[in-house]
């Protein structure tokens, strides 16, 4: 009975996830923030495929044909594709600064 106490207690300790409607820069934020703060002798934690396409909200398959392309800032250890969340960020910020592709397109109806 104590033991089933203290696994509610725990449970009431942990933080709620705020919104499922998060916007992909305050999760890759709130991921980066607390990968650095698990951050071990100055080395970043590094993202799986699942997780940084859960922040940019596109299939973890895209994401790596886009690494093996060139076309994300990635890492390949093995087999496997590694992405840091701070060089994810400054991508997404290159890419909204940059006029190669605008955020909207403006229609001339």
């Amino acid at each position: 009975m104590a033991r089933l106490v203290k696994l509610e207690e725990k449970q009431s300790e942990t933080p709620t996830r705020q919104s499922t409607r998060e916007s992909p820069l305050s999760l890759l934020a709130s991921q980066r923030d607390h990968h650095l703060s698990s951050m071990s002798h100055g080395i970043e934690v590094l993202l799986t495929s699942k997780e940084a396409s859960q922040v940019l909200k596109i299939h973890p398959k895209v994401l790596e044909r886009m690494a093996k392309r060139g076309e994300v800032p990635a890492l390949k250890v093995g087999k496997f594709w590694r992405y840091r969340a701070t060089a994810l960020d400054a991508w997404i910020t290159s890419r909204l600064k940059s006029c190669r592709q605008p955020c909207r397109m403006e229609t001339s109806f």
